[in-house]
């Protein structure tokens, strides 16, 4: 006979052991299901929310050129201010523009004389541009930024390019093989045509040892170029008219170096040009640079060194930078210090020593400026 005592006993135990299993696989499953939800979360993840964004930068400079040959020496001052507008309906496109206002001490007559690439009095839109980035593709249409590696001796970074431009990316970031073209008018009203096909090829690690190096194609059409931006160019007259004597199918070789010298970044530039159109003795042009330091946080600093040499016909002399006093046609140094005094705020002081390459003398130029950056 069983008894009625123990059996109830043994089925309350039975009956807890079973709830404590189905306790425990609630539990098991319940982390399952959280940890796919958690998974699905992470690979269906929402787009970024549409946004605009402000940024501007101002330069303050005090310029002087000293020991010129035909002339009293330049002293003078310049303003601007750029303010940028950006609006990104996704992170994989932008709409932005970008204005300019100068005021310099000089007439606007005088940039031409003076060899600038700016109006010293005057506003405008200069940077309006759509980018769209599909999976490996960077896409550009408008006027913007130059998006090529290209040194200043080739191309001053604050002249912006019309045109298209489109990059694409292999090897996660090791090779890009990019290629632009760019319709004027580049320079007030001229109609130049410029297509550039670049590969780039990167190695290493940029905050130990990294290599960069670019090879690049760069074939100017010169349409009705204004006559004060043929510079140091060879030029001709034809029918009464000044214009260039060579044409310019440039080739350009450009190797950076990025390594660190105990905390502070490094970088050693070399850049090499042949304009393959160019007469003998006038198509050459090598830029060396070493930079140690950084800047935008107080008590950054960051020096520099450049020497150039340009030969007459090297590259278009109506593009490239006006931080040296001839664009083309001259050997020189230039050398700097730059101090950061508040969040992404800098003083700079630079020199530069440079000479025209059919003339003995040497002209010195000094230039301090206050810049806030972007």
């Amino acid at each position: 006979m069983i008894n009625a005592k123990n059996w109830l006993g043994r089925s309350n135990h039975k009956s807890q052991i079973t709830i404590h299993k189905l306790c425990c696989l609630t539990i098991i499953l319940l982390l399952k299901v959280r940890d796919v939800a958690a998974q699905q979360e992470q690979y269906f993840e929402e787009p970024a929310k549409p946004r605009f964004s402000f940024q501007w930068d101002f330069l303050a400079r005090y310029d002087r050129i000293d020991h010129l040959v035909f002339r009293e020496e330049v002293e003078r001052g310049r303003f601007e201010l750029r303010p940028e507008v950006d609006f990104d309906p996704s992170d994989r496109f932008r709409i932005g523009a970008r204005g300019v206002f100068d005021y310099g001490t000089e007439e606007d007559y005088e940039n031409y004389i003076n060899f600038d690439n700016y109006r010293s009095r005057g506003s405008m839109l200069e940077r309006y541009y759509i980018l769209a980035r599909p999976g490996t593709f960077a896409i550009r249409a408008g006027a913007f930024g130059m998006p090529l590696a290209a040194s200043e001796m080739l191309w001053d970074r604050d002249i912006q390019t019309l045109g298209a431009a489109v990059a694409w990316e292999r090897l996660g970031g090791a090779l890009t093989l990019a290629a632009a073209g760019f319709y004027g008018p580049q320079r007030n009203h001229d109609h130049s045509r410029i297509g550039v096909g670049q590969a780039i090829w990167r190695t290493g690690d940029e905050n130990r040892l990294q290599l960069e190096a670019a090879a690049s194609y760069w074939g100017f059409d010169m349409r009705n170029l204004d006559p004060g931006f043929i510079r140091q160019n060879t030029l001709r007259m034809v029918d009464g008219e000044a214009e260039l004597a060579s044409k310019f199918h440039v080739g350009d070789l450009l190797l950076r170096l990025r390594f660190s010298v105990g905390t502070l970044p490094a970088l050693v530039s070399l850049d090499g040009i042949r304009n393959f159109e160019g007469a003998s003795g006038k198509k050459s042009a090598f830029e060396g640079v070493l930079a140690v330091g950084r800047l935008g946080t107080p008590g950054h600093w960051r020096v520099f060194y450049a020497y150039q040499y340009v030969e007459r016909d090297a590259l278009v002399g109506a593009y490239n930078t006006d931080d040296w006093w001839f664009h083309t046609w001259y050997e020189g140094h230039r050398a700097g210090v730059a101090v950061t005094i508040l969040p992404q705020v800098y003083v700079q002081f630079a020199g530069t020593l440079q000479r025209r390459l059919d003339r003995p003398n040497w002209l010195n130029r000094y230039t301090l400026d206050l810049v806030k950056m972007f």
